[in-house]
């Protein structure tokens, strides 16, 4: 039985040898020559010392070549290391001095400020260039056999997006790496036939295992880009007759932007699955992108931490149900427990404890923050409200730490913004809470505006009052051009929606 995704990757180069595996706007590589490179990238990353249980970091924008690096170290024996490339000097220099690698591989833009971020801290660094070589490594290759790197050896060492606190190194062995990527495979049905774009950042496990290995697992093909352009996307769907995309909500939000700017956009007809995650879902945009394509947008809820948990099987659902992120995959649990870990009754929301074929060893460096995240019997605590329904669909309803507390009574922002974002003049929107001298808090939505709409705060009042308690009902509604984002993963910045709206400014603005 395979045990690693290597393993996997050499058995696809046997059985695929001419089937493209991974491609981008510059290169193409099959099955047969991606694990070629591979094993000639291992041995001189293994001339240099980069061997079992060495942590070899990789910092560079999504390209063919970043895949056949990343599989390199993995052959090799090491552990890969994964830092998001829009990183800035001093988040790179906070990622490397926790993991402590004793290589760095960055790509050619971001290669300055990496080796900036090295300075003093005894670490090589080697350039990624564009034409797939890496330069510093050896061109010496001992042609030796390569020592078989078994199923519970550290792979890969990834870091949260850090958008509500310091990153976290996320360690996944190598086992359940592949395990994960199996299982998304099987419940989305990949496999030779599918061509999946991938924009995502391969730093990201929703880049590199969700969909990348995922696919490759499967033997279908992975179109790499390295910047989640919605013109380019749009053509290159058609273009390489895309049949699978993954991305975060405002990926799908900034695309129908695109189409509905220019009558003569290219509009997608080859896509038979589409996910997103790592956001709260927009239904108004889903149901746009729908009736525009023809392909359903599904979901997925997992952590970097954790996956899969949650997601749908589009042939057991060809439709997904609206605000719910689908049912538990196979080979995953669900745990709904209350403040003392409890298990809540059914229909009750509570915190989501989970298992995933892919559930990590724990935190880099921090056994005490691992031991409180993880329980002493393998779950791990999400910090997630969701509840279940009585068909077994989950609903995530927020982050715990997101709850607002308004007058005694919780409110989750998720819910709210999910009511929102159904309102035909709202594109986007952010729900935070604000101190409140009479309540405690008070409940502020963010909204981006369709174009050429007036703000109309009765109208998105009465809105909300149809489907929310009069508690859970906005008191303020505040326009922003544009919500900020985390520079990584694209996914909104709650703390800094917050902050904006604490501003004198914002506090004068827009009062409902």
């Amino acid at each position: 039985m395979t045990a690693t995704f290597d393993c996997c990757l050499a058995e696809n180069a046997v059985a695929r040898a001419d089937d493209i595996a991974v491609f981008d706007t510059t290169v193409g590589l099959t099955y047969g020559e991606l694990d070629a490179k591979v094993e000639a990238l291992a041995h001189r990353l293994a001339a240099h010392g980069s061997t079992v249980g060495a942590r070899v970091a990789l910092i560079a924008d999504n390209s063919a070549h970043h895949l056949v690096t990343a599989f390199a170290v993995w052959r090799a024996g090491g552990t890969l290391v994964t830092i998001y490339p829009s990183s800035t000097e001093s988040e790179l220099r906070y990622a490397l001095t926790a993991a402590q690698p004793s290589l760095v591989i960055a790509g050619m833009r971001i290669l300055r400020s990496v080796v900036a971020a090295v300075d003093g801290l005894g670490v090589t660094a080697c350039e990624l260039t564009d034409d797939g070589d890496v330069r510093g490594l050896t061109s010496l290759v001992d042609h030796g056999d390569l020592a078989p790197v078994g199923a519970d050896a550290l792979a890969l060492i990834c870091y949260t997006s850090g958008s509500t606190a310091d990153p976290k190194a996320v360690m996944h062995t190598h086992g359940g790496l592949l395990a994960a990527a199996v299982a998304y495979a099987e419940v989305w049905h990949l496999g030779p036939h599918d061509t999946t774009l991938v924009a995502l950042p391969l730093a990201w496990a929703f880049g590199l295992v969700t969909t990348s290995m995922a696919t490759l697992t499967a033997g279908g093909s992975v179109l790499l880009l390295a910047r989640s352009n919605p013109t380019d996307m749009l053509h290159d769907f058609t273009d390489h007759q895309v049949t699978f995309f993954a991305g975060v909500t405002t990926m799908f939000v900034k695309m129908l932007q695109a189409l509905e700017a220019d009558a003569n956009a290219t509009i997608p007809t080859t896509l038979r699955l589409c996910i997103s995650g790592g956001e709260p879902r927009n239904e108004h945009a889903f149901d746009r992108w729908y009736q525009l394509t023809g392909c359903p947008v599904h979901d997925v809820y997992a952590a970097s931490e954790c996956f899969p948990v949650v997601t749908y099987d589009p042939v057991a659902d060809p439709m997904p149900r609206p605000g719910c992120a689908g049912r538990v995959v196979p080979g995953a649990h669900l745990r709904i427990v209350d403040v003392d870990g409890h298990d809540v009754q059914p229909g009750t929301p509570g915190e989501a404890w989970t298992r995933g074929p892919a559930t990590m060893s724990g935190y880099w460096g921090n056994p005490e923050l691992s031991a409180a995240t993880l329980t002493a019997d393998g779950w791990y605590r999400t910090g997630d409200l969701v509840d279940v329904d009585p068909d077994g669909y989950v609903h995530v309803l927020g982050r715990l730490t997101d709850l607002i507390i308004r007058g005694g009574a919780n409110v989750s922002p998720a819910e709210v913004e999910a009511v929102l974002t159904r309102h035909r003049d709202v594109r986007e929107a952010t729900v935070v809470g604000l101190p409140d001298p009479e309540y405690g808090e008070c409940v502020v939505a963010a909204i981006v505006l369709e174009p050429d709409v007036v703000l109309d705060t009765t109208s998105l009042r009465q809105h909300c009052a149809e489907s929310l308690a009069g508690y859970k009902v906005p008191t303020r509604f505040v326009t922003m051009p544009e919500l900020p984002r985390n520079a990584s993963t694209g996914k909104v910045h709650r703390r800094e929606v917050a902050n904006a709206l604490s501003t004198p400014d914002a506090r004068a603005n827009n009062l409902a």
